[in-house]
């Protein structure tokens, strides 16, 4: 079992080899399981103590001549501050690393006045300003566990197969610290069962519209990203997801038509509402002897008042010749029970 050390902490850890190289978890002030993926290796932790100029026991080595500086007059060598940088913060972009060294050289090897220096810089808020509290001075969190959430981020996405991260970064670096990645996890959850079972019609009803044909990785992440929704759908998202309900219970048209009843009004809602119950008020009209399609119930659905009348003449017939209402009555100007209020 390995004993780890970190240069600016004075002590020794016992972990096992793979949380060292492999993979560390820990539980962050929020309750929030975090992963570090290459385990503490991949932090700054090291199992050479002699390399940080440090005893056996994590304690700094005082001895005569230990030389652990670098400096040659009693100063920090630029070379050995960025090995220092390197152990402690090598997952950071190198231009934050290399910020990190001159701090160690700048602060005589003070490990908290260079990370200081560090956060203060350009090059820091360039990388990390989003990891600041409203006051810009103060952080959300540290970076490894900032890096930690993010990665838990990446990896709720990759359940899915999207591989593909740049056009999340951004929104990822808002969450920070204000989503939890439970919370975002339950979030893309919901979004993934409410479509899950739509995705091979809205895959049909794209390749209809753009003409080729859409990984299902792509697709999903449209629909979770504006972004991504405007570069791949051209914002057709809500339009397949009206004619993903028709195509579910048997009723397919093309792109253009469902198009058309979207720009009519029609949301996901009463899409949802009006082809669930389509099919038994059809099979109910026609029990009846009237002749009654999709296309009337669409646009009784949107309003048309003479959809409305004809839905409302056969539902008083239905009600007069079974001493029920099968679902469908006039309200005023609305028709109600086909679909919701």
């Amino acid at each position: 079992m390995p004993k780890v050390y970190r240069s600016d902490l004075n002590d020794v850890y016992d972990v096992t080899q793979e949380e060292f190289d492999t993979l560390f978890t820990y539980t962050d002030e929020q309750g929030n399981l975090v992963e570090i993926e290459g385990g503490l290796s991949a932090v700054g932790y090291t199992t050479d103590y002699k390399s940080l100029g440090k005893n056996e026991d994590g304690t700094a080595d005082t001895s005569s001549g230990s030389g652990s500086s670098g400096g040659t007059d009693g100063g920090i060598d630029y070379s050995y501050a960025l090995s220092v940088a390197n152990t402690l913060y090598g997952f950071l972009p190198e231009s934050i690393v290399k910020k990190f060294a001159e701090g160690y050289v700048e602060y005589g090897g003070e490990d908290t006045l260079a990370l200081a220096y560090t956060r203060r810089s350009a090059e820091y808020k360039a990388e990390f300003g989003w990891l600041f509290n409203d006051d810009g001075i103060t952080l959300k969190m540290s970076e490894i566990e900032a890096v930690g959430v993010m990665e838990s981020y990446k990896n709720t996405l990759k359940e899915l197969g999207i591989q593909d991260f740049e056009d999340f970064d951004e929104d990822f670096k808002g969450m920070v610290g204000n989503v939890a990645p439970i919370e975002f996890q339950q979030r893309i959850d919901a979004v993934y069962d409410a479509i899950n079972n739509r995705i091979p019609e809205v895959r049909t009803l794209l390749a209809d519209y753009l003409g080729t044909e859409l990984d299902d990785a792509t697709i999903f992440a449209s629909l979770i990203n504006p972004k991504i929704e405007d570069k791949v759908l051209l914002g057709a998202i809500d339009t397949v997801t009206i004619g993903a309900e028709a195509a579910s219970r048997g009723y397919t048209y093309s792109f253009a038509k469902f198009n058309r009843l979207k720009q009519q009004g029609m949301d996901l809602k009463t899409a949802r509402q009006l082809y669930e119950n389509a099919g038994s008020f059809i099979s109910s009209a026609t029990a009846i002897g009237r002749d009654l399609n999709i296309s009337t119930l669409e646009q009784a659905a949107l309003g048309d008042s003479a959809a409305v009348k004809t839905i409302s003449r056969i539902n008083a017939e239905l009600a007069s010749a079974q001493g029920r209402s099968l679902g469908a009555a006039k309200e005023g100007d609305e028709l109600v029970g086909l679909i919701e209020d």
